[in-house]
């Protein structure tokens, strides 16, 4: 399928292409990222956000469309897709996706190419396709917790959607069908790879008969000879320097960088015995360390110089030359050192001959270490071709590392090897080789003995004797009667340069392991890391065929396969569940004879949407179980065709919405209908045992006790019953949601399950609203005769805690915390100061600019030990305040300036219309009698509840 060629976005936005494209050169900086387009206009004001966001998810709509995996999605739900999927941007030669790494989304490619390989061992990438336009990416980590199978880098600058395998799960319930889709896709991907492996298993079988070719035909004989030549050239440059820079004594050292010394290749009065001094030690060790050249006319007089040798051998060493050898990518690889000229001291022009032999020492000592590289080379190309060869003949773990291990043991030449796998949940080794042991499992700490420290460190250890290094674990030893004496172990390495494992050869056959051994050991590690590798890809590509073949039966949805004749040929385990059969008495049986006649409008449905040859959908109808329990359903039929257009068959999928009908009407008890239907659209917000922000109101009706004492008990309750209906039509009315009923009191939260930036303003507002609900009853009751009811109303916004609170056998959704005490507390205070509404300080803040309100004292409740701003709220913004308020206003403020006789003074003014007035005239009247102690900080301690 040709993929369209992507619509601008401004195509979408009925935009001028020149207007868009102006808005563009002005909105881009010269320097830095580049901002989206959709920004640009948006800050260009050529377009508004609602306006953005549906010409964004119409383009995304159809790049979705263009890709063969959404190819069958029907708009409406593809359109729900949409805003699931995010664009990114890619340059040209960036890789995006890589091997091995646990990632949680895939790709759509928008425009670009992409190629899609991955790397060996060696560095090698194995090509295996070049993506386009329309086509997916990286979803075959879905079916792997994430981990990428191979990785993808962009061949040209690329613009892609990003989609989340936790999305993806989503769209599956949403359009069933694209999880046959990613079926089908993923099958495809899997078969052109396994393709792929092939053809690069019979290129490696080619290339090792081309190397066992070459082995045979380079002899040894020359190349020993080729060795023994370089040597003596080496030998005759010494010889050569000692002799022009008319020197007694002339010496090469090559750097040991393992053991961290310097050896004599050449020493003149030495003959071939080798001396090894430290690196970092005497004239050597500092030309080492600095990389210049060394001229020391007197050397008993430098602090530099190393008198041990001579002390050893009677020798006198007058003065120094010495310099570094460096190879060709300018590393220093040793030292050339002349000692005593014959006359006098070195000079400036001998250090300009002595840096031309310098040069022509690294000469040869590169080519004498190309040829023992070339040698060792020849030896561990002999070896690894063996390992090779066994290791392709199987894929199967256990058989593999024990190959790998009889292999080992006959190439090192030792008594027994083992290979050990680190397991991390553990912490422990444990063997999946032990050879020459009787016991079928070893397991020990991670910690323990030579292997495990080779596991916690990564080193190599080459131990001559096992028993004198103490980190040596001798258990094993004594447990099997066996004697350990030399050891050789090295880690197993993956792809990220973790251990995943440690090898380990015992008993040498002559002696102890050499150098040589260790190279070997860490090559066959390589490959056995490989092979381990490749065992696991092998088995998780079998892990995931299984898996691919019960993806249908995990999907939650009821999915029913049919053939052309309308017979049942696949059903899932929630299709069983929800027909309430087995298997075996579904598979084969006629779709109208297995709904049976109560559920004749489904079977239609298949029917339906073969005639047309589309999808057909019906919505919250009643599906009747075989045990005639009724359930809620939706219903999609689809009809199945071939590339071709013929048709296969149809697939019915039941989607069984009956718990979801009765989380909706549990729901409806305690929130208003908009809510409920934003907690079931919107799946994240989370309903129990989570901290956050909201706005707590209590209401209360005052002096109930007596007003109920004058009823019966029926009366009471068909009071109580009315009262509420306003109250919580009020509440659900503002979307709040009802906590609970406490006796003639309620409890409304605004802020759950989802903040929003209004809630303290819709707090206030349903506590107006109640005031008016009551003074409209109020009016009925005095017609009737009854007496009146006040209520009090306190709010306060912070932190409360949301969730499910009691036992397993009943709980209930509700708040607790600081934030609701506070708010039963303000309550309480209206009787305290006459008042209707009362808030909190933190209340007034966030949504003081919609109401007005005034503060009525500086209260520290019971409970608390930081006071509150207590305010009353009077009404909607712009509402007047009447002289005795006023009065109000003024004289609290003399009030907390300590002028408490001007304070009363200016209360009485008010006392007779306004309550608060003439608490604080009483207030004020007390402290001019009985001043408050020095100090006081015009805080009321409300001591009751």
């Amino acid at each position: 399928m040709t993929a369209p060629h992507p619509r601008r976005l401004g195509d979408y936005l009925d935009l001028p292409p020149e207007q868009v494209d102006d808005a563009v050169r002005k909105g881009t900086p010269q320097a830095g990222p580049r901002p989206r387009i959709g920004q640009i206009l948006l800050d260009a004001g050529l377009v508004d956000r609602a306006g953005l966001l549906d010409a964004l998810y119409r383009q995304r709509t159809d790049r979705l469309r263009a890709c063969p995996l959404f190819d069958r999605v029907p708009d409406d739900t593809l359109r729900q897709l949409a805003p699931m999927a995010h664009e990114v941007s890619v340059g040209r030669g960036q890789q995006f996706i890589f091997q091995d790494q646990i990632e949680r989304h895939f790709f759509v490619i928008v425009s670009g190419h992409a190629v899609v390989f991955r790397a060996d061992a060696e560095g090698d990438e194995v090509e295996f396709n070049v993506n386009g336009p329309g086509e997916p990416l990286g979803e075959l980590g879905y079916f792997a917790d994430g981990r990428r199978s191979a990785s993808a880098r962009a061949l040209e600058d690329l613009e892609l959607l990003q989609v989340d395998f936790a999305d993806l799960s989503r769209c599956f319930e949403l359009a069933p069908q694209l999880a046959i889709e990613l079926l089908d896709t993923v099958s495809e991907r899997l078969r052109r790879q396994s393709l792929i492996y092939e053809e690069t298993a019979h290129g490696r079988n080619v290339a090792e008969r081309s190397l066992r070719h070459l082995s045979e035909f380079l002899s040894f004989s020359e190349a020993s000879a080729l060795g023994q030549g370089i040597e003596d050239l080496i030998e005759q440059i010494v010889h050569t320097a000692s002799r022009v820079m008319q020197a007694d004594r002339a010496t090469l050292f090559l750097l040991d960088r393992t053991a961290g010394e310097l050896w004599s290749m050449v020493a003149e009065d030495q003959g071939r015995r080798q001396i090894r001094v430290p690196a970092h030690a005497g004239i050597a060790g500092w030309v080492v360390q600095n990389g210049e050249i060394l001229n020391v006319p007197d050397a008993y007089a430098d602090d530099r110089f190393n008198p041990e040798v001579d002390r050893k051998t009677g020798y006198v060493t007058r003065n120094v030359l010495c310099g570094p050898v460096r190879n060709f990518a300018g590393e220093l690889i040793g030292v050339v050192q002349v000692i005593n000229k014959e006359r006098g001291s070195f000079e400036e022009k001998d250090e300009t001959l002595f840096r031309a032999f310098c040069h022509q020492a690294a000469v040869a000592v590169e080519n004498y270490n190309l040829y023992g590289r070339l040698m060792d080379s020849h030896r561990k190309m002999a070896a690894m071709l063996e390992v090779a060869n066994s290791v392709n003949d199987t894929l199967e773990l256990d058989s593999l590392i024990h190959i790998v291990v009889d292999k080992l043991i006959e190439i090192l030449r030792c008594d027994r090897a083992s290979f050990f796998v680190l397991d991390r949940e553990t912490d422990e080794l444990w063997s999946m080789d032990a050879h020459g042991s009787e016991l079928k499992e070893i397991r020990f700490p991670a910690s323990v003995g030579l292997a495990g420290h080779v596991a916690g460190t990564g080193e190599i250890l080459n131990i001559a004797d096992a028993y004198g290094d103490e980190r040596f674990n001798p258990d094993i030893d004594r447990r099997t009667g066996y004697r350990t004496r030399s050891v050789l172990a090295a880690p197993v390495l993956n792809r990220e340069g973790k251990v995943i494992g440690v090898t380990q050869a015992i008993n040498k056959a002559d002696g102890r392991f050499e150098g040589g051994d260790q190279e070997l050991l860490q090559a066959l590690c390589s490959q056995i890391a490989v092979a381990l590798e490749n065992a696991q890809l092998y088995a998780r590509a079998s892990q995931m065929r299984n898996y691919l073949e019960n993806v249908q039966q995990s999907i939650s949805n009821g999915i029913i396969t049919l053939d052309n004749e309308r017979r049942v040929i696949t059903t899932n385990r929630a299709a069983l569940a929800l027909l309430g059969q087995e298997e075996k008495a579904c598979i084969g049986r006629d779709l109208r004879e297995l709904l049976g006649e109560a559920n004749a409008g489904i079977a239609d449905l298949a029917e339906e949407s073969a005639a047309t040859r589309a999808r057909v959908s019906r919505y919250d109808l009643t599906f009747l179980r075989a045990d005639r329990v009724p359930h809620s359903v939706n219903v999609h039929a689809l009809d199945l065709s071939d590339e071709e257009g013929e048709q296969q068959g149809a697939v019915l999928v039941l989607e069984d919405i009956t718990q979801e009908m009765r989380v909706r009407s549990t729901l409806n008890r305690y929130m208003a209908t908009e809510l409920v239907e934003q907690v079931l659209a919107e799946p994240e917000v989370h309903l129990g045992g989570v901290r956050s922000r909201a706005s707590v109101l209590f209401c209360d009706i005052r002096d109930f006790t007596s007003l109920s004492e004058r009823l019966t008990a029926d009366e009471t309750m068909e009071f109580l019953n009315s009262y509420f209906t306003l109250m919580v039509d009020e509440v659900f009315g503002n979307q709040g949601v009802l906590d609970k009923f406490m006796g003639d009191a309620l409890m409304a939260v605004f802020g759950v399950p989802g903040i929003r930036e209004d809630d303290a303003e819709r707090c206030v507002r349903t506590a107006l609203g109640m005031l008016a609900r009551v003074q409209g009853l109020n009016a009925a009751r005095e017609r009737q005769g009854l007496p009146l009811i006040r209520v009090g109303i306190g709010i306060n916004t912070g932190e409360i805690i949301s969730g499910n609170l009691g036992s397993e056998r009943r709980m209930e959704f509700t708040v607790i915390g600081d934030g609701v005490n506070v708010s039963s507390r303000l309550e309480g205070l209206n009787k305290v100061y006459g008042t209707q509404i009362l808030v909190t300080g933190s209340t007034r803040d966030e949504a003081g600019d919609a109401f007005t309100m005034r503060e009525v004292d500086w209260v520290r409740v019971k409970g608390r030990s930081e006071p509150l701003r207590v305010h009353e709220v009077l009404g909607p913004a712009g509402t007047p305040l009447s002289e005795a308020q006023q009065a109000f206003g003024e004289g609290y403020r003399a009030y907390h300036e300590g002028r408490f006789a001007e304070a009363e003074a200016i209360f009485a003014r008010g006392a007779e219309q306004d309550p608060p007035c003439r608490v604080f005239r009483e207030r004020c009247r007390a402290f001019v009698e009985s001043p408050p102690p020095a100090g006081w900080d015009g805080v009321f301690e409300a001591l009751e509840k």
